[in-house]
């Protein structure tokens, strides 16, 4: 088995990602190719993948290579987890639209932000995918880079790739109302659909009881803004703290629960992150940072460089889902996953082929959807209108036209003004061209 691995030198995804693998029994004596454009990183990275293997008695063959043919030639599993323009195309992505006074609590996935990041990512996984179709086509992309929906979308409008999108919204939603309730997070079982970070959950039982009466007779009792009291900045993490408000506020006022966090769900609907709300601070939100950002970065670089250099590090399974669902692809153990895949009938009122977010069956002969019927209206209220940009801004990426990106920036709901959104777009795209390669 190979595994190429495209964007080998993340320090945030790396680690984590090659101990899974190398936990992994079905995967023993894989080849794991590292790829990276950062030669320094691909090298820091690379020491630190073998120095991981070696601590778990060699299970992973690991080698590096500044040639990205090289290593996609004959894989069976192309990672990809990609960051084009790092964290200063990340700045742009945040303060033009702020200029503009749209503020974003990520911008990576909707939004201006999510556009330009869209705009940028678009061409290259699609570009990475014509090339798996030459050197490896029978192998599946895995993807953990945002925007996933577009991504998935542009290289399945595109190519014949079979592509997943992996996200850990949910596991992380569940863990907080495993939290709530004070019982062990495998006694909650969701069932879930919708789009990436805008997923819904259907249905909810805890302990095998009604787990959406559970948590309305929790509300009654407590209210959703117990998780938006007293919020500061006390650490360079507190900025990814999920505290629930905005969750549980549109479940008390739509019955509908959101399966992502705060963060990302906030910048879906209107009225969450306005001068109104403090930019989101009155329901617990914090705005992404990037000085922060390049703080976290810097103290896991140092935290790597330690554990390269011989500082002890305890390594355990993470709760992505990547290793286990190449396992169960690999015919190890089969299991159900939450996955981001084209639509064949899994939503019966989203469009055919748009990628949703949804639970699949994952086995040795493929990923399995289960199919859910229609989305409640309310729901598809909310995601009907995103799967619709969604499809311009792929469309725009594929294309290169402006005017399908005009138009999905300007019937965002973010965008409280759509006199503002060409000029800011103008002004996007230009800061794009600074990190887009040709």
């Amino acid at each position: 088995m190979k595994i190429a691995f495209i964007g080998g030198g993340s320090i945030q995804w790396t680690p984590k990602l090659v101990t899974d693998l190398a936990l992994t029994d079905t995967l023993a004596g894989a080849d794991l190719v590292l790829h990276d454009v950062d030669a320094e990183a691909l090298d820091l990275l690379t020491r630190a993948s073998e120095r991981i293997v070696e601590q778990v008695e060699e299970t992973l063959r690991v080698t590096a290579t500044a040639d990205r043919a090289e290593a996609l030639q004959d894989a069976d599993y192309v990672i990809v987890c990609v960051s084009i323009g790092g964290l200063a195309a990340m700045r742009n992505d945040l303060e033009i639209p702020e200029r503009y006074g749209i503020y974003q609590s990520v911008g990576d996935t909707v939004g201006p932000g999510g556009l330009a990041r869209g705009l940028r990512h678009i061409p290259f996984f699609v570009q990475v995918a014509r090339e798996m179709e030459h050197l490896c086509p029978n192998a599946w992309m895995l993807n953990l880079t945002n925007p996933m929906t577009t991504i998935c979308r542009g290289v399945t409008r595109a190519t014949g790739i079979r592509t997943i999108r992996l996200c850990h919204e949910v596991t992380g939603v569940r863990d907080h109302l495993a939290s709530l309730f004070e019982v062990p997070v495998e006694t909650i079982v969701l069932q879930v659909a919708g789009i990436n970070h805008l997923p819904v959950i259907l249905d909810l039982t805890i302990c095998g009881h009604d787990g959406k009466r559970m948590l309305r007779d929790w509300l009654s009792e407590h209210g959703a803004f117990t998780f938006a009291e007293g919020v500061e900045l006390n650490t360079v993490f507190d900025v990814f703290v999920d505290r629930l408000a905005v969750k549980l506020t549109l479940f008390e006022r739509m019955g509908v629960l959101f399966g992502a966090g705060d963060r990302h769900v906030a910048e879906f609907l209107p009225g969450f992150l306005t001068p109104a709300s403090e930019r989101g601070l009155r329901y617990g939100v914090l705005l992404t940072n990037v000085d922060q950002r390049a703080e976290m970065a810097r103290l896991r670089r140092v935290q790597v460089e330690g554990f390269v250099a011989g500082v002890p590090e305890k390594l355990e399974r993470s709760e992505e889902q990547l290793a286990p669902m190449m396992a169960a692809l690999a015919g190890g153990p089969t299991g159900e996953f939450i996955v981001n895949v084209p639509n064949r009938g899994q939503i019966d009122n989203l469009p055919r082929d748009a990628v949703v977010e949804c639970t699949a069956h994952v086995d040795a002969l493929g990923v399995h959807p289960l199919a859910v019927g229609d989305l409640p209206h309310p729901v598809h209220a909310v995601i009907a209108p995103h799967v619709a940009r969604q499809e311009l801004v792929v469309e725009a990426a594929l294309t290169g036209r402006k005017e399908p990106a005009l138009a999905a920036l300007m019937t965002d709901p973010l965008v409280h003004d759509p006199a503002i959104a060409g000029p800011m777009l103008d002004e996007l795209l230009a800061a794009n061209a600074r990190h887009t390669p040709d």
